[in-house]
Parts: C-alpha cells; structure tokens; sequence
C-alpha cells in the first residue's frame, strides 16, 4: 500500500511516519511538508492513502484533500490533526477518517483497517502483477516485490515495456545507461550480474518462467505476466480508465511510449498473442 504522509511541522511529521510504519510495516510512505510538495509528486493516483494534517499554512489540509481528490478519486483521505472544530469539514468532502493527535500505531492501524475506499484491482491479483502507469512497480500476490539493486528493478522495466520481444544485450545496456555510458566491458558485467539477480528474484517468488534468456538476448514471457499496460493494449476497459497520463514515470528511456499511448497510436488493440505483442509498436 502507497500511502503520503503531510504535516508542516517536523516533529508531527516524523511521529506520523512512524505510527504508519507500526501500523503497516511493508507500506510505501512518502513523507510532505506541504500542499505543494504533494501535489508536485509525479504518480498521485498509485497511491492508496493520504493522511492530511489540516491546519497548514498557505493551502488548508482540507484544500488539499479536495485537490487530491480530483486527481485521484478513489484516494482515501484521512485527516491528523490537534482540532476537533474542522471535522464537520472534513466529512463534508467524504473522508476516509479523522485522528486526533497524538496518533499512534493503533489509531493508524484502525483507519486502515476501516477505509473509505479498500484497496483493491491490480495490485491484489494473485502471481506476478506490474503496474506501468505512474511509476513503475511490481507486486506478487498483492505484496511489492523488493529488488537488491534498483537497476534490477529497471532491468524488469525495460523487458516488460517490450511486450515480450526478445532485445540484444547491447539494446538494453544502451538503454539502461543512456545518461551515463559506460566502458563496454563495465556494462556488460553488470548486466549479466544484473541479470541473474533479476533471474533469482523471480525464482525466489514462484514465477521463474517469467524470464526469458537465451544467448544474447533477453525478454519477458507475457503469458506469464498481469500488467495494466498490457490489459490496455488488449481494450480492457478499467486499464483504459486507468490511463492518466503517467507511464513509467522514473525511467526516460520510457518516454516513447508514453507519447504513442497518449497520442492513441495503441487503441483499440485486442487479443494479441505473445509474439504480436512484442511486434505491434516499432522501436
């Protein structure tokens, strides 16, 4: 579960994280200090929670809550704060739930045990599931997969973004050091160490036929992979819903992409094959 965190103040702020991290221990939190700083992030609609302070300077916690709304609907929104007087505010605009300070692990743990809007879809499927849009991230069984390497993690980006065509070695080093080149020789050790750690995270969560290696190339079994990119290449209508704008958003090498999905150039694809797939958008 991605959840922001946001108070102006320092010490309230840490004391939040914290009661979060108790509460859910493998929750993605980021941490703000601002409306603004909020709002500025790249991905708001991955996230599943929001827990507002609401007396902030500059743009009001319940200003923001409708802001965020707006770009995420299905954001849950709970307020964390020292006065009781904004509550009939906050449930105005249909919040998930409304702490008082001090909040503690047991309060965090409740509201998210009780939310508004539960998390649900792709990131509960059961197996390997990838979400592209916004950042990129993966999950088994609901659960984020963690990766010893975070060029690991793009490794299994650039593959998935193929849509299952086998690409050469040399393809993916360009890619993945494209704003920093490397001497051949380093690269390519480093891919192939890559590679085996992306091979053993697999493996180590049941889905060792995701990954195809043969010599020279590399790629991604799409039979054996959810994806949201991939449900909408196929017409699937939540992922076409799911569509915002973001896509892969940390990587740059993604960029092409992201202006083929925006400009329609990928609609109304259905019932592709894994080879067809990995063929339909020219590199």
């Amino acid at each position: 579960m991605r959840i922001i965190a946001v108070d102006d103040k320092p010490l309230p702020r840490r004391a939040l994280v914290r009661a979060i991290e108790q509460a859910d221990p493998e929750a993605q939190i980021t941490a703000c200090a601002s409306a603004d700083e909020v709002l500025a992030l790249p991905d708001l609609t991955s996230y599943t929670v929001a827990f507002v302070d609401i007396d902030m300077p500059g743009t009001s916690g319940v200003d923001l809550a409708r802001k965020l709304r707006q770009s995420n609907p299905q954001l849950n929104v709970v307020f964390a704060t020292g006065y009781s007087e904004f509550m009939e505010d906050a449930f105005a605009i249909h919040s998930s739930g409304y702490l008082m300070k001090p909040i503690t692990a047991e309060k965090v743990r409740r509201e998210l045990d009780d939310l508004r809007r539960p998390p649900q879809g792709e990131n509960t499927r059961e197996g390997l599931f990838v979400r592209c849009f916004g950042n990129f991230e993966v999950f088994v069984d609901g659960r984020p997969l963690t990766f010893s390497r975070t060029k690991t993690k793009e490794l299994l980006a650039y593959l998935i973004d193929r849509r299952g065509a086998v690409v050469g070695l040399r393809e993916v080093e360009a890619a993945l050091w494209e704003e920093s080149p490397h001497d051949g020789r380093v690269s390519g050790s480093y891919l192939r160490t890559l590679v085996a750690d992306l091979r053993s995270s697999l493996q180590a969560c049941g889905c060792p036929d995701v990954l195809i290696r043969r010599y020279g190339v590399l790629g991604i079994d799409i039979n054996h992979v959810a994806c949201d990119y991939y449900d909408f290449l196929r017409g699937d209508p939540k992922a076409i819903a799911d569509w915002r704008g973001e896509y892969m958003s940390q990587y740059s090498w993604a960029e092409p992409t992201k202006a083929a999905l925006a400009g329609g150039h990928l609609s109304g694809i259905e019932n592709l094959t894994s080879d067809e797939l990995g063929q339909e958008l020219p590199r």
